[in-house]
């Protein structure tokens, strides 16, 4: 288990940064593969119009590409863009292409349009997919109308586009919509995970607080006897912490406890855990160590404090109490075995450490 740290939520909703280079192309394969599809049921049918036998080799060989430039260096938006812009002028361009006269043919292309507003919140980020939205609504209305009114009166032109264009409104509502959704149910679930990383954090020392510590305590199961645990308990206190705060004031005493929290922090484990159990106390919980490597961490822990330079202020030192599960059969009698230890180490003279047969 890898050490807690505050985990404020960076999530950005539904937006082409959510999209990996490995999903990217498994999009690029299913429109090579859709595409491919397409043109081979219209081409064995004979139903295929000189649009489509043109511009579906075009737009399969476009994703090809982009599918090669995706393993380059080349950035991922563009790329992003690049395969958009091939949807949406396929789309759009074949819709219209099949309302100019005489050539109604067999064509389901008006019926795929909608999709341009889904793909654009797919592929493109939500800031920028607004305007892209507002384009290829305008270049769908408008070629329509331009090609419809060739071989119908004004009327029966912006009748059928006025009705294309309020359903497409309606598309863009209703997606515009439950992107809001989306965004507004994220922003809830950041701010409760922020609230939530606060309950369990020390502002101070940013390490954990006791709090904290008893979660991630009972998270790790210690006192399982399916899967016993192997695990040492280390309580470290400062020593004379009361007489920095005394000589120095509080302001300079909170410096210190945060630079020692900062000292154990970079001097332990990474799958070590460390938290403020309360006032000068620390609490370290390491994983399957053997008795000697738990001893040559505490040692370790002992002289980088012992090293530490406070706003002139030295010969700052810890006392460190040290438990085992093999001790005792739950976590709270290793926590007392540990204290019983770290009272012994102050009573002994400070700045040393105390643990079984030690």
């Amino acid at each position: 288990m890898m050490k807690p740290q505050p985990n404020i939520s960076t999530e950005k909703p539904l937006s082409a940064a959510q999209i990996s280079p490995a999903l990217f192309r498994q999009l690029l394969i299913v429109a090579i593969l859709g595409f491919s599809s397409i043109w081979g049921i219209d081409a064995y049918s004979g139903i295929i119009a000189v649009f489509d036998a043109f511009s579906y080799p075009l737009c399969i060989g476009a994703f090809i590409l982009i599918y090669i430039l995706s393993f380059s260096r080349l950035n991922q938006q563009s790329l992003h863009y690049l395969a958009y812009l091939v949807v949406a002028g396929y789309l759009i361009s074949c819709s219209i292409w099949h309302h100019l006269p005489d050539n109604g043919l067999f064509s389901n292309s008006a019926q795929w349009l909608g999709l341009n507003y889904v793909i654009v919140y797919l592929f493109l980020d939500v800031k920028k997919a607004a305007p892209a939205t507002a384009i290829v609504f305008v270049a769908t209305i408008v070629g329509h109308y331009i090609a419809l009114i060739q071989n119908h009166t004004v009327n029966a032109a912006f009748a059928v586009t006025l009705n294309m264009a309020i359903a497409h409104v309606i598309y863009i509502f209703l997606l515009w919509t439950v992107i809001k959704l989306r965004v507004t149910s994220d922003q809830i679930a950041a701010r409760a995970n922020t609230l939530e990383n606060y309950a369990y954090v020390d502002l101070l020392t940013r390490v954990l607080n006791r709090r904290g510590i008893e979660k991630v305590f009972n998270e790790l199961n210690l006192d399982s006897t399916e899967q016993q645990k192997n695990y040492a308990i280390l309580i470290i206190d400062i020593d004379h912490f009361k007489q920095v705060n005394d000589l120095n004031g509080h302001l300079v005493g909170d410096k210190v406890l945060n630079r020692i929290a900062g000292k154990l922090s970079r001097t332990i484990h990474p799958n070590d855990i460390l938290g403020r159990w309360g006032g000068e106390e620390f609490i370290i919980l390491t994983l399957n160590r053997t008795p000697q490597q738990v001893m040559a961490l505490a040692e370790k822990l002992r002289t980088a404090v012992s090293n530490l330079v406070v706003d002139d202020i030295s010969n700052i030192t810890i006392s460190i109490g040290i438990g085992y599960s093999y001790e005792a059969t739950s976590k709270e009698a290793v926590f007392k075995i540990a204290d019983d230890h770290l009272y012994t180490a102050k009573n002994s003279g400070r700045n040393t450490i105390r643990a079984d047969n030690f």
